[in-house]
């Protein structure tokens, strides 16, 4: 019999539209710190060029390991994700010192015409200086952490995959954003003193401590998804609440404290006090300038081409990038996050659960999930059969063939998966269930809708349209008043 350990250990979702986008990413970056390590920059070393890989590599586990693959039905699992995305990731890439590295990288017409003016733009300079306020990241931090956690929010998030990504979304940011002042990434400014990050940490620890403890000591379940879902290893959802607060706890406590720590031993050694007392950093925002303000000397023109040549390559590589990821995007993945519970009972010695896309199910084929375990102990039963078959409930003679499920290409390997094509009316699934020569039968009604068709068009497509007229617009409109000021000055 497979080992319930081992089908949890191989349960991974990799979603291809983000896997592509941190690989792009680490593409970009390494290419930036080589160029600036050939060109004698000693600013970002080998170490700090680890540091970010590492956070990349960390996103990447959050989104695509068994922490998200069961987040839908263990909110310890749901926790930790959390846990890496703001405590773990964000820090680790602030290490790297992304900016620069991150512009060198891009193709020179991109870095030229695009990603250095905009980084030298005195408002996007004023909203960024806004933005790591140390102030403003802490009450961010908190406000993410309170408001997503709220039973209302939280349940969105479980039943929504579109909003369960925008609540990811909303953590790597916001915390992106507080890790900045206590990293302050080269070539950034510091805009407290050194010492000041210590209260800074302390009061995000307390507020962590304060949500950790209401999941830790509520006397009762405050996320009700977690209550209907079968129990998977063998604790209640009281349990779990508990165990996921104490956990949220810990990893936050170690997260802010030891940095807090670390900075004040540095403010109290002999060496570093002027450094710390005044606020001032060895690369403090001194550097900054002449690293976008000076493209001519960073992205030096290649010898095979001018700017044309440089305007066609980017062209290229932005439409290549931009049609493969809003690709990825329209395929998406077999994710379980994609499904939710549709049904929960008996029958016989099992306990069956189905899973299918939420909302109304359309006629094309459509992945059912079956999650079969022991009545009486809850041991989830690998080794069961399970036979799926759709009948119409208009016409008995219109059935779709049985089809074994199996969880050979299920990302949640303690699911077998059965993939039927319906067509539009009303249907009864019937799930048979065999194991050790006893069996069992359920039944689940469904009905299926007419798709919706006209004006639909994937949202990817959208934005990436909007944001190639917006760098098109920024282009022609930087061009022309260079244009216009150049008579002027004649």
């Amino acid at each position: 019999m497979p080992s319930v350990t081992q089908a949890v250990l191989r349960s991974w979702s990799v979603p291809p539209a983000v896997t592509f986008a941190i690989a792009l990413s680490a593409i970009v970056y390494l290419r930036g710190w080589w160029l600036l390590r050939r060109a004698g920059s000693p600013s970002i070393p080998r170490g700090r060029a680890a540091t970010f890989l590492l956070g990349l590599f960390s996103l990447w586990i959050a989104l695509a390991s068994p922490m998200d693959v069961f987040n839908g039905f263990v909110l310890t699992a749901h926790m930790l994700q959390h846990m890496m995305l703001m405590m773990v990731a964000p820090p680790l890439l602030l290490l790297g010192s992304p900016l620069v590295p991150m512009v060198r990288g891009l193709p020179i017409f991109a870095a030229r015409e695009f990603a250095g003016p905009f980084l030298n733009w005195p408002v996007a300079k004023r909203i960024g200086m806004a933005l790591t306020n140390p102030v403003f990241a802490l009450v961010l931090m908190g406000v993410a952490m309170f408001t997503w956690h709220t039973p209302a929010l939280y349940e969105l998030a479980l039943r929504s995959p579109a909003w369960h990504q925008t609540e990811h979304a909303c953590f790597l940011l916001a915390s992106l954003i507080f890790w900045w002042p206590v990293v302050q990434p080269w070539p950034s400014r510091a805009q407290w003193p050194r010492w000041a990050m210590v209260p800074y940490l302390l009061v995000a620890d307390l507020q962590n401590t304060a949500l950790s403890a209401i999941l830790a000591f509520s006397d009762r379940v405050l996320y009700p998804s977690y209550s209907s879902v079968p129990r998977l290893f063998g604790f209640s959802a009281l349990e779990d609440q508990a165990a996921a607060g104490a956990i949220m706890w810990v990893v936050g406590s170690i997260a802010f404290v030891i940095p807090a720590v670390v900075i004040a031993v540095q403010c109290l050694s002999t060496r570093s006090s002027h450094e710390t007392i005044t606020g001032v950093r060895r690369c403090d925002s001194t550097a900054f300038e002449p690293q976008f303000s000076r493209p001519a000397g960073m992205l030096s023109r290649t010898r095979w081409g001018g700017y044309r040549a440089e305007a066609a390559s980017f062209l290229i590589l932005f439409t290549a990038a931009a049609l493969c990821f809003a690709g990825l995007v329209a395929t998406g993945t077999n994710d379980d996050d994609d499904q939710v519970l549709r049904f929960k009972g008996s029958s016989g010695p099992f306990a069956v659960a189905l899973y299918a896309p939420p909302g109304d199910l359309a006629p094309d084929e459509t992945a059912f999930s079956v999650l079969v375990q022991e009545r009486s102990t809850q041991a989830v039963l690998l080794d069961a059969t399970v036979d799926v078959t759709a009948l119409s409930s208009a016409d008995a003679q219109e059935t779709a063939s049985t089809v074994r499920a199996n969880n050979a290409n299920a990302p949640n390997r303690l699911l077998q998966t059965a993939e039927l094509k319906l067509a539009r009316g009303d249907w009864n699934l019937n799930i048979a269930v065999s194991y050790n020569s006893k069996h069992g039968h359920v039944s689940v009604p469904l009905r299926v809708v007419p798709r919706e068709t006209g004006g639909e068009y994937p949202l990817s497509y959208v934005v990436i349209a909007a944001f190639s007229m917006v760098l098109l617009g920024v282009y022609f409109g930087r061009h022309r008043s260079r244009r216009a000021e150049s008579p002027a000055q004649a």
